[in-house]
């Protein structure tokens, strides 16, 4: 006998509880995908470019599509009661039960990007990890990792569903997800960072190269105007400099002092 459906849990994709986000991180992801998109010129045999990024609309801002407007894009839509019928059996399938609030939450979550190939049928979602980076080895390992398999398991199902709903319709969309992380001090990955713009279609060294310096040098201006705003507001005012932090952090370092250092650690502008 089948067990009981168990409830949608608060930590799956699909949740409406998101992490604390840089807020520098916006600034740095429209950059990124509006030189992705100018920079991806790989092209077929008709000399059509592969990729398009209908997300990058300029620097000063980019325009996230839901998981049901990429749905719709990639015609898989046949009305929102037939919508949310297959996100029912689909997670049916998995054993889940879902409310009606976690349905809309589900098709409603926004990844940070979306970049298509059409003739090849390859959609990929694309997130910016922009987290704290950590000064001292830590028992959770590579902090580039260990993003990818957070920004991986929160979108993982709404892929799984995808690619689930393309085989259903019978389309061959096949959907894939990259992950894009560099840390609050511009640390990131080279051969990893330039691999995946590539994968995108930025294909010239030169352009991938530039691309990664321009978003380590904006990382590092961010960050220092960020860290004067806050050395002056945690000697003015501590409680509110606190508040103001992700909660994670506020509860771990009290002091000025540490809370400071802890932000200014010696490795800015690191490239692994």
């Amino acid at each position: 006998m089948a067990g009981k459906p168990r409830p949608y849990p608060s930590s799956m994709p699909g949740s409406s509880k998101t992490k604390n986000r840089g807020t520098s991180q916006p600034m740095i992801w429209r950059e990124l995908l509006t030189a992705m998109s100018r920079n991806s010129v790989e092209t077929r045999d008709d000399s059509e470019r592969k990729w398009y990024f209908p997300s990058a609309v300029s620097e000063a801002t980019h325009d996230k599509w839901t998981v049901r407007a990429n749905v719709v894009h990639l015609g898989l839509f046949s009305g929102i009661r037939r919508l949310n019928k297959d996100i029912i059996i689909f997670h049916t399938r998995q054993n889940i039960a879902m409310t009606s609030e976690e349905i809309t939450s589900f098709y409603g979550r926004r990844p940070d990007g979306i970049a298509f190939d059409t003739k090849g049928k390859h959609c990929v979602l694309l997130e910016c990890t922009h987290p704290v980076d950590s000064v001292t080895s830590s028992d959770e390992g590579d902090l580039a990792e260990s993003k990818k398999f957070e920004n991986s398991e929160r979108y993982g199902m709404h892929i799984y569903f995808i690619n689930y709903l393309s085989a259903l319709h019978g389309r061959p969309w096949n959907c894939t997800q990259a992950n894009f992380t560099v840390g609050a001090r511009s640390s990131l990955k080279k051969n990893q960072f330039q691999e995946r713009l590539c994968l995108l279609g930025v294909t010239n060294f030169k352009a991938t190269d530039k691309i990664r310096v321009l978003t380590v040098s904006k990382t590092l201006a961010l960050s220092d105007i960020i860290l004067k705003l806050f050395h002056v507001s945690i000697l003015r005012s501590p409680k509110w400099a606190l508040t103001s932090l992700p909660t994670e952090l506020a509860n771990s370092q009290t002091s000025a002092f540490k809370l400071f250092k802890k932000f200014t650690g010696p490795f800015s502008g690191l490239v692994i």
